[in-house]
């Protein structure tokens, strides 16, 4: 972006004189970027290089931006051959105080402190085809990540019958999870948060991510600034439904929870017992030694209830987070801690 603090210092010594208006009255210009170069697998754009929302530092790599903003989506497939090139026009401004951090569109921005150089925002972006003519794209600021399903198959569940597939077992299977160590906010290494972390393994009961919970094992989930506690917190009483109501959406969730019950359903008369779960926010991030110290789950003093008597169907993953009771958390981390 050297053209960029180029155009910068320029339209600074040009504005020397009129201070009021350096402002938000920068110069623009306008970037070709050939369509092969807009995609995901983009170096720039899986490096995450870019600083910043709506007002990027003047390093920020414009395809990742662009990702970011809306204006194209974030997909490893290459554009259609029609395309020829992106035209982006950006408007230079001056260095920000601070740049923020915004998970947008799956593209996550990061934080900055003051810049130094220059900044710059995208005023406009369009297409170009490779017969001429032009279509303009419009952004897209708001994205809300869609609920997966969490069932992660494993590869002992797969039967191998002949000598092709046995040979092909690896190029088959499909799901690969990507483990990524990241440093959470005791500076200690945990598990960068991916779906497939937190999905049931497999088809059998043990393995579901509930029964994990209600063994001992906790689950701590940390956004950029906050730890989060998931835990299983006992059981409650519900009140059975006879099976002419059995599409009344309460009496689904409450057939559907107890598919994740290790133990089956205990029926006493008219009520059925059903597993419940607590999401908790941890009032200060502490060492992983401090907190097998203190008790795992953390006792009551160290945590502040957001949710209690959680059915299972109220915890629902996304590939960006995970939904409670409706509102969503964007995560960063993720790491099951046991009692021993």
């Amino acid at each position: 972006m050297q053209d960029l603090l180029k155009l910068w210092k320029d339209y600074e010594a040009s504005q020397a004189d009129k201070n009021g208006e350096i402002a938000n009255n920068g110069p623009t210009l306008e970037i070709r970027i050939p369509a092969e170069h807009v995609t995901a697998t983009n170096r720039q754009v899986r490096g995450g290089q870019l600083w910043g929302t709506d007002i990027y530092t003047d390093d920020s790599d414009l395809v990742a931006v662009l990702m970011h903003t809306g204006y194209c989506r974030p997909t490893a497939s290459p554009p259609p051959s029609a395309i020829q090139e992106l035209r982006a026009t950006i408007r230079v401004l001056p260095p920000q105080d601070c740049y923020t951090s915004e998970q947008r569109n799956n593209v996550r921005s990061r934080a900055w402190g003051a810049g130094s150089g220059c900044s710059y925002r995208v005023e406009k972006c369009c297409i170009v085809k490779k017969g001429g003519g032009t279509i303009d794209l419009e952004p897209c600021l708001t994205h809300s990540s869609t609920v997966e399903p969490t069932l992660a198959p494993m590869a002992v569940e797969r039967t191998m019958t002949t000598r092709a597939a046995a040979s092909n077992a690896l190029r088959q299977q499909r799901f690969v999870r990507e483990v990524t160590i990241q440093y959470n906010l005791c500076n200690e290494p945990w598990i960068k948060y991916s779906i497939s972390i937190v999905a049931d393994k497999g088809l059998k009961k043990p393995l579901y991510t509930s029964a994990r919970l209600k063994k001992g094992e906790v689950l701590y989930l940390e956004t950029h600034s906050c730890r989060y506690e998931l835990c299983f917190a006992g059981e409650k009483m519900v009140k059975a439904v006879p099976a002419s109501e059995s599409h009344d959406t309460e009496t689904e969730k409450s057939q559907n929870h107890l598919l994740h019950s290790t133990n089956g359903e205990k029926n006493d008369g008219d009520n059925i017992m059903t597993d419940v779960f607590r999401w908790s926010r941890c009032k200060k991030p502490l060492p992983q030694k401090v907190m097998r110290s203190i008790g795992i789950p953390l006792p009551p003093e160290h945590v502040e209830v957001i949710e209690e008597n959680l059915d299972w169907e109220d915890v629902q993953w996304s590939q960006t987070g995970v939904w409670i009771a409706g509102k969503e958390y964007t995560l960063a981390r993720v790491h099951f801690l046991s009692k021993d």
